[in-house]
């Protein structure tokens, strides 16, 4: 399993593929109820289902409190932000994995940068 995972990384990690990488820093405020997932990279439709897996599973850890995506040091396309955005406004986090749902308080802080590029889905 963990050579198969190592093959992965490589593959994912190289510049020619269109499915970039992101790193994602989760830090808990115990006293505001707060988790904030900072997140640094490309964030594109292609790779946003890890950055969803890693806010539900924070949600399920963390029940009632508020999770914040922090994109300010993020670049992120248009299709990728605007999903973010409705999710937000529907106070709700994709599993990820399959179509469900999980009920949260979400804000999302802005990127610097909004790639308004075409993006195959």
């Amino acid at each position: 399993m963990s050579h198969a995972h190592h093959r992965s990384s490589a593959y994912h990690a190289h510049p020619s593929h269109g499915d970039p990488r992101i790193k994602v820093l989760v830090r808990i405020d115990a006293v505001e109820e707060l988790a904030k997932v900072e997140v640094r990279g490309l964030v594109t439709q292609a790779n946003i289902r890890a950055l969803y897996v890693v806010c539900r599973r924070v949600v399920s850890k963390l029940p009632g409190y508020e999770l914040v995506v922090d994109l300010a040091h993020a670049r992120v396309t248009a299709a990728a932000f605007d999903e973010l955005q409705e999710h937000a406004r529907q106070a709700i986090v994709s599993s990820g994995i399959d179509s469900s749902v999980t009920p949260c308080r979400l804000r999302i802080v802005e990127p610097p940068v909004i790639l308004r590029t075409k993006e195959h889905v």
